[in-house]
């Protein structure tokens, strides 16, 4: 947890992180949560992002989550359809 008055400067690995003063860097975790007046500005990896009202963040976020699968190719889809019926 960064506190109201914390700052952190750099990268940060975690399970879970909750930001209530200021974070500049690069941050990978579970869980993000950015709490009113708390301020990321930097790159997110993480499976759930939470940004409550009037909390800051300025940057890029990429979801981790191994749940998401995208299919690009049309067939890999109708084939998936396929086996399902």
């Amino acid at each position: 947890m960064v506190g109201k008055t914390g700052i952190i400067t750099g990268d940060v690995f975690a399970q879970k992180l909750i930001i209530s003063g200021k974070v500049v860097g690069n941050v990978e975790a579970k869980a993000i949560e950015i709490l009113a007046n708390g301020r990321l500005e930097g790159t997110i990896a993480s499976d759930e992002l939470v940004i409550e009202r009037k909390g800051v963040f300025i940057g890029q976020s990429t979801n981790n989550s191994k749940e998401v699968k995208l299919i690009k190719d049309s067939q890999e889809v109708q084939k998936s359809i396929e086996m399902k019926k």
